[in-house]
């Protein structure tokens, strides 16, 4: 079993905060994440500790679909490997043809 996380020990009302905080920053800017989380007053949370929370409680609720997603797209960037999940109400074929429409090359008259 692994090691079990500083916010894991936290009490449950100060782990919501901390959450919430994740989420308000969109799971990135870990400098302005652990701003808004010193602002809580919480003890013994360091930058790295808050990092590796980050990213798990990233990875674990990607995957939870809410009751209005229809659909979960993968985007991986080419260049530099990044991946981003976007989930959706809309069915994956209206999602399918709206990009095929983007990638269409424009008609020259």
């Amino acid at each position: 079993m692994g090691r079990q996380f500083v916010i894991e020990c936290l009490s449950p009302a100060e782990q919501i905060q901390v959450d919430q905080c994740i989420r308000l920053h969109g799971y990135r800017h870990i400098d302005q994440i652990m701003e808004s989380v010193l602002l809580l007053k919480i003890p013994k949370l360091s930058r790295s500790a808050l990092g590796r929370y980050t990213k798990r409680l990233r990875e674990k609720e990607e995957m939870c679909a809410q009751p209005n997603e229809e659909t979960i797209i993968t985007i991986v960037e080419r260049g530099t490997g990044e991946v981003r999940m976007i989930k959706s109400c809309a069915s994956g074929q209206v999602l399918a043809a709206m990009i095929e429409k983007i990638n269409k090359p424009p008609n020259i008259s």
